[in-house]
């Protein structure tokens, strides 16, 4: 039987002893929350290559990785950075409409609390309108769509029409990021009129065997563990834990949250390698939850 958080809360109501692990918030939740963004050399050079795109008002980023390399983090760290300054309005759309340049416009329109309209120009001029009236404010938009390769041509095409759009001081109008699948890449290039408007390109790779180890124990810190005590995974733990989860981080969390939940229903304090070796062994199944 796989372990999950289930199986360790009672009908009384109990839940996991995560202070036994001497944290205070489950360390390795797969939901993305930017506190426990783990910064590899990837995503440093992904952050700072779109964050000076987006500051010096280029236009459009495009950032690219397959399932479970951290775009949704990434795109959550996005939109938290920028809400918390005065001078950017940025929006967050997650699953963007299908097909349709007027339903993602819409979808856009009602991100910024806006009018939603039936016609495709009357919709591009309420928008426009209200890039205008953030500009004059000294206030610039920001798009961050995740799994952007679901767009298609129709929607690319919307999305360069306000791109074309230039505020009172001859910059863009508004700013996007787009993250998705490596098929966004490719994508592109069927629309080379909005292809040719992408200032920065970055991709996220699985990580690295260090790399790995890094993240757990920026987790680990970012719960509240105390970096002076002993490790909760040991060293001979890391390379378990990287080869089966081939460096996806998302992979990487899951399995850690299950090791986290398997030691606190025993008697011990550390995972071993050994540990996660019988783990794997006799959890086959423990995969299907992610």
């Amino acid at each position: 039987m796989v372990t999950n958080v289930g199986t360790l809360v009672g009908v009384d109501g109990m839940k996991p002893d995560w202070d036994r692990l001497g944290v205070v918030v489950p360390p390795f939740s797969i939901e993305a929350d930017p506190r426990f963004m783990y910064l590899s050399t990837e995503t440093r050079r992904a952050l700072s290559k779109v964050s000076y795109m987006v500051e010096a008002a280029q236009g459009a980023s495009v950032v690219v990785g397959e399932v479970g390399t951290g775009k949704t983090t990434l795109a959550s760290w996005f939109h938290s950075r920028y809400q918390r300054r005065s001078d950017f309005i940025p929006i967050r759309v997650d699953e963007p409409p299908k097909r349709s340049g007027l339903l993602l416009l819409r979808r856009i329109a009602a991100e910024f609390g806006l009018r939603t309209r039936r016609a495709t120009e009357h919709q591009m001029n309420e928008l426009r309108a209200f890039l205008v009236e953030q500009g004059e404010k000294g206030v610039l938009p920001l798009i961050i769509i995740d799994e952007a390769h679901e767009l298609e041509e129709e929607q690319f095409l919307a999305l360069r029409s306000l791109l074309n759009y230039r505020d009172p001081k001859g910059g863009k109008a508004y700013q996007l990021i787009l993250l998705g699948r490596p098929e966004l890449d490719i994508n592109l290039r069927s629309v080379p009129d909005f292809n040719d408007r992408v200032a920065t390109r970055s991709s996220l790779d699985p990580l690295t065997p260090d790399d790995t180890k890094s993240l757990i124990e920026y987790r680990m810190l970012a719960a509240g563990r105390g970096s002076k005590v002993q490790p909760l995974f040991t060293e001979d733990s890391i390379m378990p834990i990287w080869q089966e989860t081939r460096g996806y981080p998302r992979s990487i969390c899951f399995l850690c949250l299950h090791l986290c939940l398997e030691v606190l229903s025993t008697e011990e304090f550390q995972i071993t390698g050994e540990f996660v070796e019988r783990f794997l062994a006799s959890h086959h199944g423990y995969r299907h939850g992610e």
